[in-house]
């Protein structure tokens, strides 16, 4: 026989305005159905930590508690009085309750009171878990007619992994017991143990039950959508109205509760590309669960590079770009080079002479291949024309002619006399008039073009015709 708790209760008539004992029936099936699951547990200690102590004191008091509330509740003639109704501070077991499916509700907050009558009585009680954890019951009686047995079961004894026994404690005449429940509806069926050896029960001996739940069971680890450089905040899913929270490194960045879909928005400061982020859910329980990492993605492009004057005597592109891009050097549609910038940003590309005029554009690739807005650079003329070709000029001539840089001009002087000045066409040839000029007179003619170059000067002497 299981050890009897004992409580002390009002002696007479406690229950007489609320169970009526005569419309009891007698379920022997669950009777014996209910002897053989409760008989069937293993009697084992709880570990240490299961029953908190504070819940522990919660249910002993409830259990115990039942005597002052009894008592306060009931006037001298021992029948209920209307305080009692209106007090709720216990239930009360109802009649018919023999059966899963006429099972009474229970309540976390309430401890309830009950009669076993007539003999083979058996109560079953309804208690919902609300998630996943440990579900307590604690069971005492007032009286030793009553062999107390009682054990949290699965409707029609069904038997799994989700209603798992951990054990029992004893304690100062109160059974406490321990289960692991995923969420879901259970109940505790109760009867007297002593019912197979003499039925010596009255309507003064009764029972007190008290349930308590304990949230044990850590949310599952977040889903966590991309993040990137870019974003204010962290979205994804977690347990309903879990605190989800945000950290990089030991640095909290930003929290905030799932909403009752799972749905999650966490505010925070924009992050630095290939920042790793770690995701937690922390239930009401305090529960937290294992930890997701995101790495913070990079979206956003380089800034647009600066770039050195380039010249058509120049063989690399130097300037500034974001640190370890790929800069590239293109003209038109044409890679002239590419290079990586060190860590200062400094960089220098290679690239083949370019002709002056010729419009080079310049972009910036980070590692994640975002690309920034192309700078752009006109390749200045910083080579002088060739030396003027100029053909034989006597004293009779008014022009002076030869061949020089397309589109330059021809400048002709005597001494620091400018006699002239003309543009090459297309062809380079070109024609200066100039005044008639003295049999050994000496002409310079140089050639300037757009860029303010200037070539040698070629020198001619005027010949007698």
């Amino acid at each position: 026989m299981r050890k009897k708790g004992v409580f002390s209760l009002v002696a007479a008539g406690l229950l007489a305005s609320s169970l009526s004992v005569g419309a009891v029936k007698a379920e022997g099936n669950e009777y014996e159905l209910s002897k053989k699951s409760i008989e069937g547990q293993i009697e084992k200690p709880l570990n240490k930590g299961i029953i908190d102590s504070r819940t522990f004191n919660q249910l002993e008091k409830e259990v115990k508690g039942s005597q002052s509330y009894l008592t306060k509740s009931l006037n001298k003639m021992g029948v209920m009085s209307s305080a009692a109704a209106s007090d709720e501070e216990y239930l009360l077991e109802k009649e018919y309750n023999d059966t899963f499916n006429t099972a009474n509700s229970t309540s976390y907050d309430k401890p309830t009171i009950g009669q076993l009558l007539p003999l083979y009585d058996v109560d079953f009680h309804k208690v919902v878990v609300p998630v996943n954890g440990i579900l307590l019951v604690a069971g005492a009686a007032n009286s030793y007619a009553i062999d107390l047995a009682y054990a949290a079961v699965q409707k029609d004894f069904v038997e799994n992994d989700k209603l798992v026994y951990l054990g029992s404690e004893y304690e100062d005449g109160v059974e406490y017991q321990a289960y692991q429940a995923k969420g879901g509806t259970y109940y505790v069926g109760v009867f007297d143990n002593d019912n197979d050896y003499y039925d010596d029960n009255t309507e003064e001996d009764l029972y007190a039950l008290a349930t308590a739940f304990v949230d044990n069971v850590a949310p599952n680890k977040p889903t966590v959508n991309k993040v990137d450089n870019n974003d204010k905040v962290v979205t994804g899913k977690g347990e309903s109205g879990a605190t989800i929270t945000v950290k990089n490194g030991n640095t909290v960045v930003g929290s905030a509760k799932a909403a009752s879909n799972g749905n999650f928005t966490v505010n925070m400061a924009v992050q630095k590309a290939g920042t790793k982020l770690i995701i937690t859910a922390k239930d009401k329980a305090g529960n937290v669960s294992a930890s997701v990492s995101v790495t913070v993605v990079d979206v956003v492009a380089p800034s647009k590079p600066t770039v050195n004057k380039v010249d058509n005597n120049d063989k690399v592109v130097t300037g500034k770009a974001e640190v370890n891009s790929t800069v590239t050097v293109k003209n038109g549609n044409t890679v002239l080079g590419t290079g990586k910038t060190p860590s200062n940003g400094s960089f220098s590309v290679t690239i083949p002479v370019q002709r002056p005029g010729a419009k080079l554009t310049i972009t910036a690739k980070d590692g994640a291949g975002n690309v920034s807005s192309a700078a752009s650079v006109t390749v200045g003329d910083v080579i002088a024309p060739s030396k003027p070709t100029v053909n034989k000029v006597d004293n009779n001539d008014k022009a002076v002619t030869g061949k020089a840089e397309f589109n330059s001009t021809i400048t002709v002087k005597s001494g620091n006399t400018v006699l002239g000045t003309g543009k090459t066409p297309s062809s380079g040839s070109f024609s200066v008039t100039i005044p008639v000029q003295k049999a050994g007179a000496k002409l310079t003619i140089t050639a300037k073009d757009g860029a303010g170059n200037v070539s040698s000067a070629a020198t001619i002497v005027v010949v007698k015709h």
